[in-house]
């Protein structure tokens, strides 16, 4: 009798220990997410008619070397595929090949999205950097760098010195002029020794803003690429009196 006591407040307690509740439990989804984001690609000239899914409906995308996408609205879970269509020979359907994808972060309302093409061919596929952006503090004249590579970067633009840690991004704010020339230097760091990586003269305009992205090349001679890409923004209108 003793024996059959033990044993049946042994099996209660690790029903309890199982499951405290007395049921299943519930797996509780992620919810969707809602952003704006452009995009661009830093190898192909063009990455045309990438497919996405936004609110249950398939939606394209074509991705260009020169200057950012249009804007475009994205609501789906966090983890955003792009994928091309194609037919199954064996039975017909049409299955979608995942080519790139991305965890959208967290308190994210508007992103740039950098495609860097690593396969080709039948093999298409593409590693993607969601970059926040925020378009209302990065007014008319400024310049904003991203150090999307694996060296502490410091420069000059203008007479503005400044530093970045690797993956990171800092904005610099000009004053408003209407045409002028900026000196404009990077320089790398690789065990605690700097190297200028890149020094020239720009052209500065009060109606640009100018995104740098510096990415690695994976070359030892010159181990950085620095790419400059300017976005137009007319002067707001004066209000009337």
């Amino acid at each position: 009798m003793h024996r059959f006591l033990r044993i049946t407040l042994a099996l209660c307690t690790l029903a309890t220990v199982l499951n405290p509740l007395g049921a299943a439990p519930i797996n509780q989804e992620e919810p969707n997410v809602s952003i704006q984001f452009t995009t661009l690609s830093w190898d192909a000239t063009v990455i045309k008619d990438l497919k996405f899914e936004s609110d249950g409906e398939v939606e394209s995308v074509s991705i260009y070397k020169r200057g950012f996408s249009i804007p475009q609205m994205y609501h789906g879970p966090r983890n955003m595929r792009f994928f091309r269509e194609v037919i199954d020979p064996a039975t017909g359907a049409t299955l979608r090949k995942t080519i790139a994808q991305v965890n959208i972060p967290e308190s994210t309302k508007e992103l740039l999205l950098i495609f860097k093409q690593s396969g080709q061919g039948a093999n298409e596929r593409y590693q993607i950097f969601p970059i926040k952006r925020d378009r209302n503090n990065f007014p008319r004249g400024s310049y904003q760098i991203f150090n999307l590579s694996d060296y502490h970067i410091s420069g000059k633009i203008d007479e503005q010195l400044f530093q970045i840690d690797t993956q990171r991004s800092q904005i610099i704010k000009l004053p408003l002029q209407k045409t002028t020339t900026i000196d404009v230097k990077f320089a790398r760091n690789e065990n605690d020794a700097w190297s200028l990586a890149y020094s020239s003269l720009w052209a500065h305009k009060a109606n640009n803003r100018v995104n740098i992205f510096i990415f690695n090349t994976g070359d030892e001679i010159d181990p950085i690429e620095i790419r400059m890409y300017k976005e137009f923004l007319p002067a707001p209108p004066v209000a009337q009196q």
